[in-house]
């Protein structure tokens, strides 16, 4: 058996209300032609005895019962008229008078103004006195002509009816069709997307309101789908070239220290040929071990940055303080200038230590010797600044995008011992979104040279 389309579905439904509604339109036309037609033929019965109440009266009270049987034939004559019938009894209910072919005499009912009976509305008075009647009349007249008329009027309303649903349905289903339009396009929509086209979205036009915000929904799903796929897909290959990098790295000291094994294996180096291989060897150890490090701390970082920092109020103008013993031994070939500001925010003291070695490391090793670092705490609405400034060379312009990436060195003719391991900065960066914060790195504006490091850190709300 097919499956309903929703066009029929709807269609079937729009039918299915539209006859529900005929139907109660049609029975409460009918109750009502029958209620006017029955009603219209009972108030001219009525009308008639009403004509000839105030004769009845004076008769029955002139001459009494002698002449009821004259009076009930009289009454007979004048009531009786085409499609009417008259029947009167005396006041014990046997047969006076009557035009009727019925053998029976209809009943008494005196609590309605007409009612139905073997096919007649009947209407029914008392003759003389209600309380002390001589006797009682009934005029019937048929219900065929009332009938055919109702009978014409369901014929008539049924034809209506039958067109009605007929013109309903095929103006419902252009529609209904025309409605299902925006409903159509998402439904391709949604089978490009899972055929593949990740990242495919539809304009409607003029949308039901329901169908627009669903179509918006989708089309935002479809981009957030392809912005997951494309973000997975630079992990990816940021994952492959971090392994790739990785090894190099680790590739270059492990390769010196096979080769200073394989030297004092043969042993025919002299005592200071050996001294010179361990310190190599230990050096190209630390090496190692600081670029494991590194590695070690960018994973904690990835993987879970609130577990890898403490944070708490810090005051940059005595972290700063403290740091100077620290900064001096790595700025010796160069101008150390520090400038702090009392700030305070929110941040870990440790990390926030490692951050600014970091970065005045990576500025000794890209200026010239004698050139000046300037370590600078400022603060700007509610943030706490830590701005590294060097007066060296700067950044190309195309390295600056790049500046953070992992294993990302401006120079690439450098080698890993004058130029680090390339991790410093991301780990930097790490640290700082650890820390709810920002970093930036920019070239100062001639006529000055030299980049510039900012370090944004919320302050601390007492202080913000």
């Amino acid at each position: 058996m097919a499956q309903k389309t929703l066009t029929d579905e709807l269609i079937g439904r729009q039918i299915l209300l539209l006859a529900i509604l005929l139907v109660i339109i049609g029975i409460s036309q009918y109750l009502t032609l029958r209620f006017v037609l029955f009603h219209a033929e009972s108030r001219s019965l009525h009308q008639e005895i009403a004509v000839l109440a105030p004769i009845i009266h004076h008769a029955m009270a002139k001459h009494e019962a002698l002449s009821f049987h004259s009076l009930a034939q009289m009454l007979v004559s004048r009531l009786h008229a085409p499609g009417v019938d008259v029947v009167i009894t005396n006041r014990f209910g046997l047969l006076v008078a009557s035009s009727s072919p019925l053998a029976k005499v209809p009943p008494l009912d005196f609590s309605h103004t007409y009612f139905l009976w073997h096919h007649y509305l009947v209407v029914d008075a008392p003759l003389g006195s209600p309380a002390h009647p001589h006797g009682y009349v009934w005029l019937l007249t048929s219900t065929a002509s009332s009938s055919r008329i109702l009978a014409r009027d369901i014929e008539l309303f049924t034809f209506l009816g039958f067109l009605s649903l007929a013109v309903t349905g095929w103006l419902g289903s252009l529609s209904v069709k025309n409605s299902l339009v925006p409903l159509k396009q998402i439904r391709d929509s949604t089978v490009r997307i899972a055929e593949g086209e990740i990242g495919h979205t539809t304009q409607l036009k003029n949308p039901p309101k329901e169908l627009g915000e669903l179509g918006d929904a989708i089309n935002a799903m479809s981009l957030s789908i392809k912005e997951l796929l494309d973000h997975e897909k630079m992990l990816s290959e940021q994952m492959r070239q971090l392994v790739a990098d990785a090894s190099h790295e680790l590739r270059t000291p492990l390769t010196a220290l096979n080769g200073f094994l394989d030297l004092m294996s043969e042993d025919n180096l002299t005592e200071e040929e050996i001294k010179r291989g361990f310190q190599a060897m230990r050096q190209e150890a630390k090496r190692m071990a600081r670029l494991v490090n590194q590695l070690l701390t960018l994973s904690r970082l990835d993987t879970a940055h609130e577990a890898a920092v403490q944070i708490s109020p810090v005051s940059l103008q005595d972290w700063l303080n403290d740091c100077f013993p620290l900064l001096e031994p790595i700025t010796q070939q160069h101008s150390l200038v520090i400038s702090p500001t009392p700030v305070q925010v929110l941040a870990d003291k440790d990390r926030l230590t490692e951050m600014l070695l970091n970065l005045v490391d990576n500025a000794t090793r890209y200026t010239p010797h004698g050139s000046s670092i300037t370590v600078e705490i400022t603060k700007d609405r509610s943030y706490g600044l830590i701005k590294v400034i060097d007066d060296g060379p700067g950044i190309k312009e195309q390295d600056l995008p790049h500046i953070f990436d992992r294993f990302f060195r401006g120079d690439r003719s450098r080698t890993s011992k004058s130029g680090g391991s390339g991790l410093g900065l991301s780990i930097v960066q790490a640290l700082v979104h650890a820390m709810n914060g920002t970093v930036e790195v920019s070239n100062r504006q001639p006529p000055e040279h030299g980049a510039i490091f900012i370090i944004k850190l919320p302050q601390a709300p007492n202080h913000a």
